[in-house]
């Protein structure tokens, strides 16, 4: 087992606040697994530190000039320290058990 530190940088959007954080959260377990050599079964975030958030709006009419409504999309960029746990499977040895059926256990299994 190895433990490793990473800082990921990740962008979320959405159209609220709570929907924009999650996309970003939602992207640590990859981001975190794409950098990491083996298998990762453990990310814990550490440190959070917002680095954008921006909200935007513009308004949007039917046929160009009937039923304004104000839009609006959030994006934020945060900054997220990780703590991975990993696991290196092509350095373990499995020990190889091999095993030896009857004719009649043989063909019972066979399907």
């Amino acid at each position: 087992m190895k433990h490793t530190a990473q800082v990921l940088r990740l962008t979320g959007s959405g159209p609220t606040r709570h929907k924009a954080f999650a996309d970003a959260m939602g992207q640590v377990q990859r981001a975190a697994g794409a950098r990491t050599t083996g298998v990762c079964f453990r990310v814990e975030p550490v440190g959070l530190e917002v680095v954008e958030a921006v909200e935007r709006r513009w308004t949007e009419r039917f046929l160009g000039l009937l039923f304004a409504r104000t839009r609006q999309r959030f994006e934020l960029t945060l900054k997220i320290e990780v703590r991975v746990a990993s696991l290196d499977l092509d350095a373990l040895d499995f020990t190889v058990r091999e095993e030896r059926l009857t004719p009649v256990q043989h063909a019972l299994h066979m399907r």
